[in-house]
């Protein structure tokens, strides 16, 4: 057993994130929650706030993956404890899991993230699912980080720069989080089909 102390932030962003894609598509891989949560920290970032407060960060993995240890962490004793049921390759959420998320969302200083995480998440609903995770894994900041082989943390400052800027020549208000992460998605996968 492991003796990591568990950041209250990546247990409550794995059952968000868990939670969220178990609504869609029931089962899910362990990278999909460290991807959605890569996601939702750039969301973050978007609406103002300081990079350090989302209190984890992501290296990529050798699936080419954002990978925070602690999320791991987190995601592996879930599976433990009967939070996530783990089935070769997939996780599901349990009806344990979902007690433990609806816990957590009466604490008003941990729940205030789950509105970076249901928008990162609400883009598998309003576009293709093998769309969302092909153009997260193609973000600028994840192929400069592939190029270079290093595994150093993502600078997620540098993809709010260009998600900022494309949000603000295209006119989307920042107070929807929805609505910039499907343009920011859309941007993505546009670069790919033709840049």
């Amino acid at each position: 057993m492991s003796n990591k102390q568990v950041l209250p932030e990546a247990f409550f962003d794995s059952l968000s994130i868990s939670n969220k894609l178990g609504d869609t598509l029931v089962d899910f891989k362990r990278e999909e929650i460290h991807l959605f949560s890569y996601f939702s920290s750039i969301l973050f970032l978007y609406k103002g706030n300081p990079v350090a407060d989302w209190k984890y960060s992501f290296i990529l993995d050798n699936k080419g993956y954002p990978f925070s240890d602690e999320l791991d962490e987190v995601i592996r004793r879930h599976i433990l404890n009967g939070i996530l049921k783990e089935n070769d390759i997939f996780l599901r959420i349990t009806s344990r899991g979902m007690n433990e998320y609806i816990k957590f969302m009466e604490m008003p200083n941990i729940s205030e993230r789950d509105k970076y995480i249901k928008a990162s998440c609400s883009t598998n609903i309003i576009l293709p699912y093998s769309k969302t995770i092909r153009s997260l894994l193609n973000d600028p900041e994840i192929i400069k980080m592939k190029k270079i082989s290093s595994k150093h943390n993502i600078e997620i400052d540098n993809v709010y720069q260009q998600f900022h800027e494309l949000s603000q020549k295209i006119g989307v208000r920042t107070d929807d989080l929805v609505i910039p992460a499907v343009t920011w998605i859309n941007y993505i996968a546009s670069k790919e089909n033709f840049g």
